[in-house]
């Protein structure tokens, strides 16, 4: 994105410089090339809000320029069992973080990665060793 658009003045750029943009990512990372769409939209709507773009840059215009995009899922393989021992020395060698530690609580209780993610201090009794996990809406 920023080496198109990167040093273009907000005031110029328009759809077609969007375009532009999404045109090479659109169907071979469409996930990427939503998030940068969504970027590029809340950017454009802020200079708009401030007074530094006088017309509002129509970004459905954009994606109806770009071809359709395929809407299957596909999930990452998951690691194998005989694997996680050596992941885990990498992990332990890594320098002390926040997201290495969520990591290895996530891998050492077999949960999803949202439910560290929202984990809460009053879900943990260290104590007694447990985790109570709420259901969560």
């Amino acid at each position: 994105m920023f080496p198109r658009i990167g040093k273009t003045p907000s005031d110029r750029v328009d759809s077609a410089a969007v375009l532009n943009v999404l045109e090479p990512v659109w169907l071979s990372i469409p996930d990427t090339a939503r998030r940068i769409l969504q970027r590029i939209g809340a950017v454009l709507d802020f200079a708009h809000i401030k007074g530094l773009v006088p017309e509002e840059v129509s970004l459905r215009s954009v994606t109806r320029g770009l071809p359709r995009q395929s809407r299957q899922v596909t999930h990452r393989a998951a690691m194998t069992y005989g694997d996680i021992p050596a992941f885990m020395r990498v992990l332990a060698a890594l320098p002390p973080a926040v997201g290495r530690d969520a990591l290895k609580l996530t891998v050492l209780t077999a949960v999803r990665s949202n439910e560290t993610r929202y984990a809460t201090w009053g879900e943990f009794d260290l104590g007694a060793g447990t985790w109570s996990i709420p259901a969560r809406a």
